[in-house]
């Protein structure tokens, strides 16, 4: 569980944050995220950190007097506000050298924190080919330790084809929320079904696309025999300038197909390099995507 061993001080900055939702969602917790709709708080449930926009109805101010810190009061509500973490473990993913999978892992295990720590609902999905791995709806920090010791199991292999596995994911989604993909959308026949199936399932939807360095800037001339991670295919190439560019253009292009369809679709997207710094995706970028605030 090596990749999953955060800084406290990192966890600290987590803490301050929350996920920022563009539509109106329901949820179980007042307080906890951005929504028009208001439940009628029944029960004090917990406390967490005040971020900026929160209401200061809200916030306790005996805290406030006794620490100098701004603590907002949770309290239960009549609806559910569910998060699903949709983990690719296909092999391509654990690409040798390319430290997506780790990459991947540690978001999962850091978004499932702050999650839990804001008293949201957060379940896990690993998709893999024929059946997915699945940690049900957690809530408190009481399953911090559930979430990441059932990362720590998870191995990448095998093919994962997204359209498939991701409408196998209604078998455990069953109210709407965010759902967040973590992948390199490397499937063979294709996302976009599968995207829109998790619309259909009432989500607001997030991919995370993340890539190698390796894979975007390749550094290969010569006579090669490249072998396909996920299905053992070999094929004899000699990679040239002109082959090398051609593979790039041909990259970039899918990059742009897959932001364009997502812009089409209101889906956020966000692409990640697996050697972009875990704190500066977390604390920077997805707040510039608007996913977190």
């Amino acid at each position: 569980m090596a990749e999953l061993l955060f800084d406290k001080e990192f966890l600290k900055k987590l803490e301050n944050m929350a996920f920022l939702l563009k539509k109106a969602r329901a949820g179980r917790y007042s307080g906890l995220h951005r929504s028009t709709r208001k439940g009628q708080s029944v029960e004090f449930a917990d406390y967490r950190a005040y971020v900026a926009g929160d209401d200061f109805r809200q916030v306790d101010w005996n805290a406030y007097a006794r620490l100098d810190k701004l603590f907002i009061k949770l309290f239960m509500e009549e609806n559910d506000l569910s998060i699903h973490l949709l983990l690719d473990t296909s092999a391509s993913m654990a690409w040798e050298g390319s430290l997506k999978y780790q990459l991947a892992k540690q978001l999962v295990g850091a978004l499932g924190y702050l999650a839990l720590v804001n008293m949201e609902q957060v379940g896990v999905i690993a998709l893999k080919q024929g059946t997915s791995r699945v940690l049900p709806l957690q809530r408190g920090r009481n399953a911090i330790s559930r979430l990441w010791g059932f990362l720590s199991q998870l191995e990448a292999g095998g093919e994962t084809d997204l359209n498939i596995s991701l409408r196998q994911t209604g078998k455990y989604i069953k109210s709407p929320g965010i759902a967040i993909l973590l992948s390199d959308m490397l499937s063979p026949s294709g996302y976009q079904e599968g995207l829109k199936y998790l619309q259909h399932l009432g989500q607001q939807v997030v991919v995370l696309h993340i890539l190698a360095p390796e894979e975007r800037d390749p550094q290969l001339l010569g006579n090669f025999r490249l072998v396909d991670c996920e299905t053992g295919l070999e094929k004899e190439v000699s990679i040239t300038p002109i082959l090398l560019k051609a593979y790039k253009d041909h990259l970039e292009a899918f990059i742009s197909s897959s932001k364009q369809f997502c812009l089409s679709r209101e889906i956020t997207y966000h692409l990640v390099g697996s050697d972009d710094g875990l704190e500066d995706i977390l604390l920077r970028s997805l707040r510039g995507a608007e996913v977190l605030v």
